[in-house]
């Protein structure tokens, strides 16, 4: 448990307020609490960790405030039966001001536990979520967008992702040039995203019926055949950023590498697994 000791993350305990379906992938839920409050907005691609009930129900010693380290324990001890299921999210808006936030979740087909809970969520139902307190400060916790001093980067994602893309766009500088690629199931999808991809180069590319993450490493490899070399000479002034499918992660680096792309440069990172339930990534 020592792991979490210096944890920022705090037990949020929320209920759902609203619903709304963005596009046929796509569902946005809007959690409230008045601790929500208290909530760090760090937005960009910061991860934080729902935990969906078993049963309906939530054991009784995980409540509301417990610090990370303390709720892991009560989670851990809790039997496999009534144990909640933790899964990893983008917080990309947080209202602290009002008490809220957005989850916006793709719901894999066939759905995993949390597109399963997101389909068929309805205002009231609650949803206890791990996040920074804002007292605690580590104002970069479960944030990986790290671009320094980059002035061109590239940002390729699947659905699973574009929660993390709708909060790293707004946080660019005016003098950075962004690549956009998209995988997507379907155009409706992809244009969930139009608002903050505009002024940026995009390309939007649909599976067709190949499995996800197929696609999105096509393009990057397509994107490097053309720009790796400028890429690779702009030094600290590139900066790479791809999530899709875990399985797919080591073939991405291996573009980046092959392009002499410094690894410093590049963050890859798997955000759900390809499995019969569409599991999403959790840890």
């Amino acid at each position: 448990m020592s792991t979490f000791r210096n944890s920022p993350n705090v037990l949020f305990e929320t209920t759902v307020t609203a619903t709304r379906r963005l596009s046929p992938g796509f569902v946005r839920i809007t959690l409230g609490d008045d601790r929500l409050r208290d909530m760090a907005p760090h937005q960009r691609d910061q991860r934080i960790k729902i935990m969906l009930p078993v049963g309906g129900d939530y054991p009784a010693g995980l409540r509301a405030g417990l610090p990370e380290q303390g709720w892991r324990r009560e989670w851990r001890s809790t039997p496999d039966r009534e144990r909640p299921l933790l899964r990893s999210y983008t917080a990309h808006r947080a209202r602290p001001a009002a008490g809220e936030l957005d989850l916006d979740f793709y719901l894999h087909q066939p759905h995993g536990p949390a597109s399963g809970w997101a389909a068929g969520a309805r205002p009231g139902d609650r949803l206890m979520l791990s996040g920074p307190h804002v007292r605690a400060g580590q104002p970069g916790y479960g944030v990986q967008w790290e671009p320094g001093p980059a002035t061109r980067v590239l940002i390729a994602a699947d659905e699973t992702a574009y929660p993390a893309v709708r909060g790293i766009l707004p946080s660019l500088g005016p003098g950075v040039r962004a690549t956009v690629l998209l995988e997507a199931g379907t155009a409706a999808d992809a244009a969930t995203l139009d608002d903050v991809t505009a002024g940026h180069s995009v390309e939007v590319r649909l599976r067709d019926g190949v499995r996800g993450g197929t696609a999105l490493a096509a393009m990057v490899g397509d994107w490097l055949a053309e720009h790796g070399a400028a890429a690779a000479g702009a030094g600290s002034r590139f900066y790479a950023w791809a999530a899709t499918e875990s399985s797919r992660i080591a073939h991405l680096r291996r573009l980046f590498t092959e392009a002499h792309i410094a690894p410093e440069r590049v963050h890859t990172q798997g955000y759900w697994h390809d499995r019969p339930t569409r599991e999403e990534i959790t840890d």
